[in-house]
């Protein structure tokens, strides 16, 4: 007999849920898969969860509270070489801090936070 089992569902998959909804309603493909797949990411960051928009040539990364913004920093260098731009989303009670870890790093934040049942983003700002 198999027995199914739910993980429980994280920020993460919230934000990122959130985030390809938007890239939907813009009618623009997004596509979510692990860094490494799309770059040869330091092992640090590999497994994190990317959405990687082709059209803007952008892809966005959520943190949850537990991952170090500074890990992005070279995925960010590497992204920029390639004509690519790198978004980190953040919660909001963590922009600050990533502000700081991640400044003069080729990329923009965005903070999120929980608003009536759903997910809202702030603006884009550079570290």
């Amino acid at each position: 007999m198999a027995v199914a089992v739910q993980e429980p569902i994280t920020s993460v998959d919230l934000v990122t849920e959130a985030v390809v909804d938007v890239y939907r309603s813009h009618i623009e493909d997004a596509t979510e898969m692990a860094l490494a797949e799309f770059i040869d990411a330091p092992r640090s960051v590999g497994a994190v969860r990317a959405i990687v928009a082709p059209k803007g040539r952008i892809v966005e990364v959520v943190l949850d509270d537990d991952s170090d913004p500074d890990s992005l920093i070279d995925v960010a260098w590497v992204l920029d070489n390639r004509a690519w731009k790198l978004n980190v989303l953040v919660g909001l009670e963590r922009l600050g801090e990533a502000h700081t870890a991640l400044r003069g790093a080729p990329l923009t934040l965005q903070g999120w936070w929980y608003e009536d049942e759903g997910v809202r983003f702030a603006g884009f700002e550079r570290p």
